[in-house]
């Protein structure tokens, strides 16, 4: 195992995706042109300086092998394609190119400019307790809303991009308590504060999102305790929660939520969605090589209305209109392999494999779900996505380098070997 660097972009990283969960605010956002300045987009420029002022160490030019290797390989060639791709696109303003690439590069590059900092049992307890903390910061400031604008006739529905990343949280009670330094009722007072801010927020997909992660949390646990406690957690939780929220006339609400999705067509949000997907994918059609460029820019209704190149409900069809399906599959092919590469095998260091079943309940979720709802076209939700890919490549380059402890002796004593009996001798007659 490696010892820490002086100069290592752990913390960095940790930040990073604390400020796009928690601090994706437009009190904290400077607006320069049409690209808007954001916390992480500082701490992304920070780790960057940090790995340039690392260049001075010989190790730093000493290139990964195999997997690692090839990873590095795709991702520099989509780097470079991206790059040539967007230097030159008439009627295109530079400052939207910048914001498009920007997107891109928060989970194509984060991964490799982090992964060598991850380097021991420590490091991923500091990743662990910065998701916790984002996901209560997210919890709080969403209370603090419904408490300012509580009313069950007109409830508020809360869409701050950092409700997607409570399931995370939560999943990291239920594994890394100790790892934490959390004591049982306390992780239980917490699992139960992010849950009552996931119900206020009246998000279909983070209820969806959070029952599947919980449910493979479960299904990848090695022993019985992590299902003991979801059921000591949610059972009564479930309970309190129905009675509370009947008494005070918020069932209804939760009710009529949940199972309006067959009603869709009654929404005026999702008539407009419909129109954003229409228009995107016509867009793609009349360049679906090599896409619009990064920075295009079209609207629905005018352009007073939903503008196609930010407000993407759905990621794939925003990636196809502005890169096409050559961008697209070079964007995409590096993070997949990744996945695939890095959680869809057995790790032999016990901590390794419990961190990859951790991703493996998390991750794939939340990327799947989110990018139906646009995620992957929004910085913070991409700086975060980068933060969960550099995650599950540490596992790789870990397993080689971290030595798989010895299994534990058998204090008990073997019983002795029973002893044949002599064989009896019959007396001569």
């Amino acid at each position: 195992m490696q010892p820490q660097r002086r100069l290592s972009t752990l913390h960095l990283l940790g930040l990073f995706a604390f400020t796009a969960l928690a601090l994706n605010d437009d009190r904290f956002i400077l607006g320069v042109g049409s690209f808007k300045l954001s916390p992480f987009d500082v701490l992304f420029v920070a780790i960057v300086f940090v790995k340039m002022l690392r260049l001075a160490d010989p190790g730093a030019y000493a290139l990964p092998r195999g997997a690692l290797g090839m990873l590095l390989g795709l991702q520099t060639l989509s780097v470079i394609y991206l790059l040539l791709v967007s230097l030159h696109h008439p009627g295109i303003d530079t400052g939207d190119v910048a914001r498009d690439l920007r997107i891109v590069f928060y989970f194509l590059c984060t991964p490799f400019l982090c992964y060598k900092d991850i380097d021991s049992p420590a490091a991923y307890a500091v990743l662990q307790k910065y998701i916790v903390a984002a996901c209560l910061a997210v919890a709080t400031l969403m209370l603090l809303e419904q408490l300012q604008g509580f009313n069950v006739a007109n409830p508020l529905r809360n869409v701050r991009l950092g409700v997607w990343a409570i399931p995370f949280g939560v999943v990291s009670l239920l594994y890394f308590r100790k790892t934490l330094n959390v004591s049982g009722p306390k992780a239980y007072i917490l699992t139960l504060y992010m849950l009552l801010a996931l119900v206020f927020s009246l998000n279909r997909s983070q209820y969806l999102q959070l029952m599947v992660s919980v449910l493979l949390a479960v299904m990848l646990a090695s022993g019985s305790d992590i299902r003991r406690r979801v059921v000591l957690i949610f059972a009564p939780a479930a309970v309190a929660g129905l009675l509370v929220f009947a008494s005070i006339g918020y069932l209804d609400v939760l009710t009529n939520r949940v199972f309006s999705v067959e009603r869709l067509d009654e929404d005026s949000s999702y008539g407009a969605r419909i129109q954003e997907m229409q228009g995107q994918m016509d867009s793609f059609a009349e360049s679906p090589v090599f896409g619009k460029g990064a920075g295009f820019r079209s609207w629905v209704m005018g352009e007073n209305g939903f503008e196609l190149s930010t407000f993407a409900h759905n990621s794939w069809a925003f990636y196809l209109m502005k890169f096409g399906v050559v961008g697209t599959i070079m964007i995409m092919l590096p993070p997949l392999l990744i996945l695939l590469l890095t959680l869809f095998r057995r790790y032999a260091h016990p901590g390794l494999e419990l961190h990859r079943r951790y991703l493996l309940a998390t991750a794939p979720m939340y990327i799947f779900v989110d990018s139906l709802s646009g995620g992957l076209a929004y910085a913070p939700k991409t700086a975060f996505t980068g933060f969960l890919l550099c995650y599950c490549l540490s596992l790789m380059r870990n397993a080689r380098a971290m030595p798989v402890p010895p299994a534990p002796a058998d204090p008990s004593p073997r019983p002795a070997a029973p002893r044949r009996p002599l064989p009896r001798v019959l007396p001569h007659a």
